[in-house]
């Protein structure tokens, strides 16, 4: 038995030992996203086909830096999150940036993506990343929902996205990379 307790130690121990090692990821200041995948749910509530799309964007970036709190509109507000460049009318004040595109059939029949109702972006802040100021790796996922009917689209309509996203980094934020999607297909089952 004794024996077998100083077995289980040396191998706890190593064990400690091999994980204290672990070296941290090495990713640059700027962030980088890739397109995971858009989760589709059609449903008809009050009759009206709809659909929810939720855009899973996957994330690295050396800093940490990632999101914004909620704008503070209140006269004097001093969170850095609603300053210059992240305050209201700034080109930095959203941090996520889907454009939608269309797909169109062609004169001659080829099928190109166009910009959606001539240039439709959706524009919003995704919250703090990590709750602290280290300056650390992060790596994850970001999840937007975004709801269309056929009020807005006809059924059958194939849209592409592209996406990216903005820092914290200061003075000027440091944008991500583009990624575009796969194209989807709205309103059918």
């Amino acid at each position: 038995m004794n024996n077998m307790l100083k077995y289980s130690l040396a191998c706890l121990l190593m064990l400690l030992a091999f994980t204290s090692c672990r070296k941290e990821p090495n990713y640059p200041i700027e962030p980088e996203i890739e397109f995971k995948r858009i989760e589709k749910f059609t449903h008809e509530p009050n009759g009206i086909k709809t659909d929810t799309l939720t855009f899973v964007i996957g994330y690295k970036d050396g800093d940490g830096n990632l999101g914004l709190r909620p704008y503070d509109s209140r006269a004097g507000a001093t969170d850095p999150d609603s300053q210059a460049p992240f305050n209201f009318g700034s080109p930095f004040y959203n941090n996520f940036h889907l454009k939608f595109y269309e797909q169109v059939r062609q004169p001659d029949g080829s099928l190109t993506f166009e910009p959606f109702r001539g240039g439709f972006e959706l524009q919003q802040r995704f919250p703090r990343i990590s709750t602290d100021e280290r300056v650390e790796p992060l790596e994850g996922e970001i999840r937007f929902k975004y709801v269309i009917t056929a009020l807005e689209v006809d059924p059958g309509t194939v849209l592409r996205f592209e996406a990216f996203i903005y820092d914290r980094q200061l003075p000027v934020p440091n944008k991500s990379n583009v990624v575009v999607s796969e194209p989807v297909t709205l309103l059918v089952e």
